[in-house]
């Protein structure tokens, strides 16, 4: 758990305001880096699920899913302060998704969060989210 808690913090480092994001997708971009893209997909009242990727080009100029890496879908657990990694595509390796909460595939996929996400941060990544139309009453 303390693994957990420890991508919750980070992420938050990344996305201060997590938790009011909406639907969308937003990207970082930091110069001399590539652009990182967030993709918030589910929303409720205790939980987030959203992805974060890079996107290759392809030689054409086209993007497919198959030139995003690292591509990691998350969920966040605001209540419990937590952040845990569903499924993912590590550099090199196949697409493994968690069908179990068994500790193989899980402490491999999240210790790679862990440390993804400080490289982050170390290299300016961050997003800032628009304000909803909710905040400015």
């Amino acid at each position: 758990m303390e693994l957990y808690e420890q991508n919750y913090l980070q992420l938050r480092l990344l996305i201060p305001d997590l938790k009011r994001a909406e639907i969308s997708t937003d990207v970082s971009k930091v110069p001399g880096c590539l652009p990182l893209y967030m993709q918030v997909i589910e929303k409720s009242p205790y939980t987030t699920t959203l992805r974060l990727t890079y996107r290759f080009v392809s030689a054409n100029g086209r993007s497919s899913r198959a030139s995003a890496e690292p591509d990691l879908m998350l969920r966040v657990y605001h209540d419990a302060r937590t952040a845990e990694v569903v499924s993912g595509l590590i550099h090199g390796q196949q697409h493994v998704e968690r069908k179990t909460r068994g500790l193989d595939n899980s402490w491999r996929l999240n210790r790679f969060l862990y440390k993804w996400l400080r490289y982050l941060h170390f290299r300016g990544h961050h997003f800032e989210l628009p304000e909803s139309s909710d905040s400015a009453r």
